[in-house]
């Protein structure tokens, strides 16, 4: 089974354009959200990590913008990956 042998890392570009993966915790909180309401619009980062406080994830365009500026920073994306053994 797919679900079993994976797991889910949710990923933001850079400015460099390379994908860095969110923290585990954040991962497993955007992941609470959308299984809590899978029509939900958005995801607050901060609610997981203080350093994370001005973002949050539009989940409908998968863009990251900060909630002090306006400013559309990054995209978002997510991929399962299988789990280390």
């Amino acid at each position: 089974m797919l679900l079993a042998s994976a797991v889910v890392v949710w990923e933001w570009l850079n400015e460099h354009g390379r994908w860095r993966p969110y923290s585990p915790a954040v991962c497993h909180h955007i992941e609470a959200v959308i299984r809590s309401d899978p029509r939900a619009a958005s995801v607050v980062l901060g609610q997981v990590d203080s350093r994370l406080s001005p973002y949050i994830i539009d989940l409908h365009s998968m863009h990251q913008f900060r909630q002090d500026t306006g400013k559309k920073t990054e995209h978002t994306q997510m991929k399962l990956k299988k789990k280390e053994k």
